[in-house]
């Protein structure tokens, strides 16, 4: 060996530690804080059962990517029901002025959230059943084609519309699919990380009073007033608005 050959094996060496570093960092994996707020929203929407609550993602050593969250409710009788993460929104920034607050924000649909490396990311994600939201396609097609029939033989006739099984299967699945009852519910949030290929579970609890439940029942009727418009009567104006719950996280 000549002195050109060990000038090279140094030289190779001296790459050594970042070649160690850079493989140290790729196979290093994230770990992932979740935390949440202190109040959730609760409502039976156009959508169905809706459950709206702000999260904080803090990925250490690593960034983490979640493309997928899903909430699991078990009421207190032992019903388990599943709500998937539809969107979610982030505040940019909000100004106090004696008009009141402004707040500029923006809603998404939910694909993937990247949270970064030591940085605190924080978003309001907004859950619904993606069975109900099938269902509700499946019986809206039929109720819209059944009205597109009779625009083809002639006027819209609003009674035997009413009275036909295609807007009364609309009208009971609505009345059918409130699944919010008053007691305790314990919750589980699986945020999956691609980087890691694991979910991890976020539990906390929360419950609802005997008046919420009327509050929310109250949008069932709301609901049929908004089949109503969107379906048979949408020159006519829409009177009325869902009504949601607060309730607190423990």
């Amino acid at each position: 060996m000549n002195f050109i050959d060990i000038i090279a094996i140094l030289g190779a060496l001296a790459w050594l530690p970042q070649i160690i570093a850079w493989i140290y960092n790729w196979l290093k994996k994230p770990k992932l804080s979740i935390y949440h707020d202190g109040e959730a929203e609760i409502g039976y929407i156009k959508n169905g059962n809706a459950f709206n609550l702000r999260f904080s993602f803090l990925a250490r050593d690593k960034h983490a990517l979640i493309d997928d969250m899903e909430l699991v409710l078990t009421d207190k009788d032992g019903a388990h029901h599943k709500l998937k993460w539809i969107w979610y929104s982030e505040t940019f920034y909000e100004l106090q002025g004696p008009a009141g607050n402004s707040i500029m924000a923006k809603q998404q649909n939910a694909i993937a959230i990247n949270a970064f490396k030591d940085a605190l990311i924080e978003k309001f994600i907004g859950f619904q059943s993606i069975a109900f939201l099938e269902k509700r396609k499946q019986l809206a097609y039929r109720l819209k084609s059944l009205i597109e029939n009779q625009k083809i033989t002639g006027d819209i006739d609003i009674t035997t519309i009413k009275r036909s099984q295609e807007y009364n299967e609309l009208v009971r699945f609505y009345k059918s699919s409130l699944l919010w009852k008053a007691g305790e519910y314990s919750a589980v949030a699986k945020i999956h990380v691609v980087d890691t290929n694991e979910t991890i579970e976020h539990c906390f609890n929360f419950s609802l009073s005997e008046l919420e439940i009327d509050t929310l029942n109250k949008n069932i009727e709301f609901a049929i007033s908004v089949i109503d418009y969107e379906f048979i009567t949408p020159d006519q104006q829409l009177n009325g608005a869902w009504t949601w719950v607060n309730s607190s996280i423990n």
